[in-house]
């Protein structure tokens, strides 16, 4: 079925004046279209938004990293108990397979800025091993090394360094932290997936955090103060697949001298699986919708084109008695019917966009229009159109031109 440009041209002319009629039945037929197409494009930028902050967030924790966090609570006198040990990250590093780096960190938010910038911030103190496992690299100046593990040094967050100084460089400038002084020797690049953005799976924001020696913070260093309190061991492993496997071995390693409740194993690539099978279950429940919408919108057309079949029945029977094939019959109405729909697509593709960022204004969820969020709501709106199109325009093809030129 080949039709030249003028036809097609002819068609669509015909397809637009027959519309333009009935604007307002034409508007009410399409607009389960334009919903069905705008809850797939904002589901999509959802669904989108949320693989990329977990990704992100996880690549800020390491698919390859282990991490106990100690549960605190309050021992028989009353004062927090921390029930992980520096000495733990020594044990982790010897016992656990594959294990490469291992660190414990002290996890605490003191006052820390310079003149009348000064507000609580969270200060990670631990050994220069941590700043690796964590994979994080200097913008400016250096990371900490193991020759700092008593100096009064530090590294900030990227975004930190912007609150404190703005422009100027911050290195080698003195900020406070607590009733201490320490020089900036380091910036951070900045880091992805900050938790300030919604629901989180990073619990510690590189980004306006500062990085200190653990020494300097505790007042212990690591060989003398093995059995200083911490909040978290973390642990690198070489073999990323085994995380979860790994984390079982460290979780029975401490057992040995503790009780289960009193600390708990974080596995990112296990938090991932976790958050994808929520996503899923998201899109499955949206993706619902959107499709009873569409099917909806879709009968809706085809309900209305039936009718226009109907009120053009002579019409037809004059094109056909003046030469015009069924084949041309059939086009007509399909286009028409094409028109509505994908018309409706892209009116649904415009409104899911906004819609997608009214979501990340207003409820603060990371949201992204993909191209292939809008590839498949153009797709979608061309079949619908097609499917439900296609019925009544082979039934006005159907039409003998006699019977036709007879209705009244």
């Amino acid at each position: 079925m080949r039709f030249s440009l003028a036809e097609l041209a002819e068609f669509f002319r015909i397809a637009v004046e027959a519309l333009g009629r009935y604007r307002l039945r034409t508007a009410l037929s399409v607009l389960g279209v334009v919903l069905g197409v705008a809850a797939v494009i904002a589901m999509m930028s959802v669904s989108e938004g949320a693989a990329r902050d977990a990704l992100a967030q996880v690549d800020a924790l390491g698919l390859d990293n282990i991490v106990a966090q100690s549960t605190g609570g309050l021992n028989a006198r009353g004062t927090m108990r921390r029930s992980l040990i520096a000495a733990d990250a020594d044990r982790a590093l010897a016992l656990v397979p594959s294990a490469t780096l291992a660190a414990p960190v002290v996890s605490r938010y003191v006052r820390v800025g310079r003149g009348d910038r000064i507000n609580p911030t969270q200060v990670l103190a631990a050994p220069a091993s941590f700043q690796h496992i964590l994979r994080v690299g200097a913008a400016r100046g250096r990371l900490l090394s193991e020759t700092d593990a008593s100096a009064r040094v530090c590294v900030i967050g990227a975004a930190l360094a912007q609150q404190l100084f703005g422009v100027r460089d911050p290195i080698g400038e003195t900020i406070r932290i607590a009733e201490d002084h320490y020089r900036v020797i380091g910036v951070l690049h900045e880091q992805g997936g900050d938790p300030q953005a919604g629901t989180t799976m990073a619990w510690h924001n590189v980004n306006r955090a500062v990085l200190a020696p653990l020494s300097s913070i505790t007042g212990k260093t690591i060989e003398v103060g093995q059995n200083q309190p911490v909040e978290e061991i973390w642990v690198q492993v070489r073999d990323a697949e085994r995380t979860v496997e790994l984390g079982e071995v460290l979780r029975r390693l401490l057992l040995q001298t503790r009780t289960e409740d009193e600390f708990h194993i974080v596995v990112p690539r296990e938090l991932l699986a976790q958050r994808y099978r929520t996503q899923r279950t998201f899109s499955v429940v949206v993706g619902s919708v959107a499709a009873l919408a569409l099917l909806v919108g879709g009968s809706g057309i085809m309900n209305i084109m039936l009718t226009s079949v109907v009120e053009h029945t002579r019409e037809t029977g004059v094109r056909g008695t003046a030469g015009a094939k069924r084949r041309d019959v059939t086009m007509q109405f399909l286009i028409e019917t094409l028109l509505m729909t994908v018309g409706g697509g892209l009116a649904g593709i415009v409104i899911g966009a906004i819609v997608s960022m009214a979501i990340s204004a207003y409820a603060g969820w990371s949201t992204y229009v993909s191209i292939t969020a809008v590839l498949l709501g153009f797709v979608v709106s061309f079949l619908v159109g097609l499917v439900f199109g296609l019925y009544p325009a082979m039934k006005a093809a159907a039409l003998q031109p006699v019977d036709a030129m007879r209705y009244e």
